[in-house]
């Protein structure tokens, strides 16, 4: 499935983007990720042996997401992928706000240049609970804030200007990850963050 199959991202679709009910609207392992109460949740009782996505069937450009994430054990490792392109074996190939412990706050481009952000936000984290991430990107402009710090801010002109979201659980050992209060703004109009800039 390429980017051209998938639905684009306006005021009018974005309602559809996640029911909190059910996976209607993504893609992925059936077994690894579900809805419960409202979560999107990911995990794995045994471990992965390579990185899996939840992929939404949404394109999104310029747009505004602040959701809230819990990690457990915070050891392991999930990521925000966002104007990400689906690859045909399952992985993705775009920017990821990280999510984990040593890469909490960072910005990695999966499948591509590697790391583009290497400031760490764990400072910022709850590390136990629940903590709200939000990841704007505006034109070539991309900043991230967790629990209302800002983390990343980077004009990067070589980065896809349109693509997925989808989220990650990576290989390694046990972990669940939830996603939860998603509220998804599109062609925002300003660079500001909603939760970090005064």
């Amino acid at each position: 499935m390429t980017l051209e199959d998938l639905i684009r991202a306006t005021p009018e679709t974005v309602a559809y983007f996640f029911n909190g009910k059910d996976l209607a609207g993504w893609d992925g392992n059936e077994q690894l990720w579900k809805v419960e109460n409202g979560e999107i949740v990911g995990s794995s009782k045994t471990g992965l042996t390579r990185n899996e996505f939840l992929k939404s069937q949404m394109v999104f450009a310029d747009f505004r997401l602040v959701c809230k994430v819990k990690l457990t054990p915070n050891k392991e490792n999930s990521g925000i992928q966002f104007r990400s392109e689906p690859l045909p074996d399952g992985e993705v190939r775009g920017c990821q706000a990280d999510v984990g412990a040593g890469w909490w706050g960072k910005l990695y481009e999966e499948q591509g240049r590697g790391l583009l952000w290497d400031k760490s936000g764990e400072q910022f984290v709850n590390r136990d609970g629940w903590n709200t991430y939000e990841v704007l990107a505006l034109g070539s402009k991309m900043r991230t804030a967790i629990n209302g710090h800002l983390c990343v801010d980077l004009d990067d002109s070589k980065a896809a200007t349109q693509g997925i979201i989808a989220f990650q659980l990576h290989a390694g050992g046990p972990l669940e990850v939830r996603y939860k209060d998603l509220e998804v703004e599109v062609n925002p109009k300003s660079d500001r963050l909603k939760t970090a800039d005064p």
